[in-house]
C-alpha cells in the first residue's frame, strides 16, 4: 500500500460505548461505528457486524490486535459482544479481517460470510466451517428480516499476486428501514456510478490511491444525493506514514450537497437511527 503522507492524522471524535442494551430487540434500525472500517447494524433486532477488528493486545489500553496504537478506544471489545446473526467481511486485510477478534466472535453465533478467498481464511483461523459461507458478487442472502448482496470492489494494492475481481466486496443491506451501502475498500468502479436507491452511504473516506480518495467519495455521495453519509477508515489507527489510515471528512464536507443535513461524523459507538427512509433515490 501507498505509504506516504505530510499531514497530522486527524483524529475521530471520542468515542461512546456500545452496551449490552444495544443488541437487545428494537422497533427501528441503528447504525454505530466500530472505528476502522467496522460496524455494527441492529434491525429490529437482527445483528449484523462488518469488518469487526474490536480486539487490543492482551495487558494494553492503547495498542490494538494489529499492532497499532489507537487513537481513539474501541467503543466494545470482541468478549463483550453477546450475539451476532451474522459476521460480515469485505476481504482479506487485516484492518478488516483481523486475526483475534474473526475467531473470538465464534461464540456469538453468527454465520461468518464474505468471498470465498475470506471464508477460507476464517476456517484457517478456526471458524468451524458450517458456521461459515462463502458468496459471489452479485449474490444475495438473508439475515433475519435483513437482505444483503455483495457488491463489487476494486482493491488489488499489493504488487504481486493481487486481489481478483472475486476476492474483495462492498455489502448493500436491504432493512425494513431502509437500505445501507457499505462499499469495502475499492477504487471508485462504473457499477459504483450506477447504484441507486441507497438510504445510508458508509463512506470510505481515507486519502489511497488504492480507495476512493477525496474527490471519487465526493463524486459518489453526490451521486447518491438522498442518501445519508457516514464516514469511516480514518482517524483509528496512529500512522501518520500510512494513506489509508488517514483521511479527513471535512475536507469531503463543504463539497458535498446539503451536507449539513446529510453528513454524519460519528463517533466510534456513536448511534444513528434510520428515521423516515425507505424511498432511497
Amino acid at each position: 500500500m501507498a505509504k506516504e503522507n505530510s499531514v497530522p492524522q486527524v483524529r475521530a471524535p471520542y468515542t461512546k460505548p456500545i452496551t449490552a442494551k444495544d443488541f437487545d430487540p428494537s422497533e427501528n434500525t441503528s447504525i454505530w461505528w466500530l472505528s476502522g472500517a467496522g460496524f455494527l447494524i441492529n434491525s429490529r433486532g437482527s445483528l449484523i457486524m462488518i469488518d469487526p477488528v474490536i480486539t487490543m493486545q492482551a495487558g494494553s489500553s492503547e495498542i490494538c490486535e494489529l499492532g497499532h496504537r489507537m487513537l481513539v478506544p474501541l467503543p466494545i471489545v470482541a468478549a463483550e459482544v453477546p450475539r451476532l446473526d451474522a459476521i460480515l467481511y469485505s476481504h482479506l486485510d487485516d484492518d478488516h479481517l483481523a486475526p483475534i477478534t474473526a475467531p473470538a466472535l465464534i461464540g456469538t453465533g453468527g454465520l461468518y460470510g464474505g468471498p470465498a478467498i475470506v471464508v477460507q481464511e476464517l476456517e484457517r483461523l478456526g471458524v468451524p466451517s458450517r458456521q461459515a459461507r462463502a458468496f459471489h458478487i452479485g449474490e444475495t442472502f438473508r439475515i433475519g428480516n435483513v437482505e444483503i448482496t455483495l457488491t463489487r470492489a476494486d482493491h488489488s494494492w499489493q504488487s504481486q499476486d493481487p486481489y481478483g475481481p472475486e476476492d474483495c466486496c462492498g455489502f448493500f443491506i436491504s432493512t425494513p428501514d431502509g437500505s445501507i451501502w457499505h462499499t469495502g475498500d475499492s477504487r471508485l468502479l462504473v457499477e459504483h456510478m450506477q447504484m441507486s436507491e441507497v438510504d445510508v452511504l458508509l463512506l470510505d473516506v481515507s486519502n489511497d490511491p488504492y480507495h476512493f480518495g477525496i474527490e471519487n467519495a465526493v463524486k459518489l455521495a453526490n451521486h447518491l444525493e438522498n442518501a445519508d453519509i457516514i464516514t469511516h477508515h480514518y482517524g483509528t489507527y496512529y500512522g501518520p506514514e500510512i494513506l489509508p489510515f488517514n483521511g479527513d471528512p471535512e475536507k469531503l464536507s463543504p463539497h458535498i450537497t446539503r451536507s449539513e443535513s446529510r453528513f454524519h461524523v460519528l463517533a466510534p459507538g456513536e448511534r444513528y437511527v434510520l428515521k423516515g427512509k425507505g424511498v432511497g433515490n
